[in-house]
């Protein structure tokens, strides 16, 4: 199996996971707002399960980017070849590689404006806020704290399914003999 392949069970693996521990933080918030009393245990199982969410919706995230970064650069490196793609696109960002490649290999060109550009920006934006910590001067907690308090890493989370869907057809769209690959890695 390929990397993208690995990245994509990850993905799917983790992306299920997610659900459900989302599912269960849903049900656990529920009779919290129910309870009369403070109930200490139950805010431990809530803030525990909001931290697995926050590891698992990390998984997703990182290995979401890693799977369309990877996929587009194989996509290229089998039609193009691998030293015109290390030549041309290496350095390239993800953005403008799922843009340029598709309009080089096939003509045809994924607009910035088409429904999957926005999520892909902010999955690579999450991705790199994940990743790519800036040292400041705060704890750890206040740190997870800034990645998670508005769901949003959560969120992108389980929007990362809809986008590789939304990317696998596009692709497929303009270059239908790809679907095997897409279908097999994005979707």
């Amino acid at each position: 199996m390929s990397s993208i392949g690995y990245f994509s069970a990850i993905v799917k693996e983790n992306h299920k996971k997610l659900i459900r521990l989302d599912n269960k933080l849903k049900t656990l918030q529920l009779q919290l707002s129910k309870s009369k009393n403070e109930d200490y245990d139950l805010e431990r199982k809530i803030f525990s399960q909001e931290y697995e969410i926050a590891k698992i919706s990390f998984i997703v995230i990182v290995f979401s980017v890693m799977m369309t970064e990877s996929y587009i650069y194989d996509y290229a490196a089998r039609h193009l070849g691998d030293s015109y793609v290390k030549k041309y696109f290496d350095r390239l960002d993800t953005l403008s590689k799922w843009i340029k490649i598709p309009k080089l290999i096939t003509g045809k060109e994924l607009s910035r404006r088409q429904l999957w550009a926005p999520p892909l920006q902010k999955i690579i934006k999450v991705r790199n806020k994940i990743t790519h910590h800036k040292t400041q001067d705060v704890s750890i907690e206040n740190y997870q704290k800034s990645l998670t308090s508005s769901n949003e890493v959560k969120e992108i989370a389980l929007q990362s399914i809809s986008l590789l869907q939304i990317l696998a057809d596009k692709i497929s769209e303009i270059d239908p003999e790809e679907t095997p690959w897409v279908q097999s890695f994005l979707s």
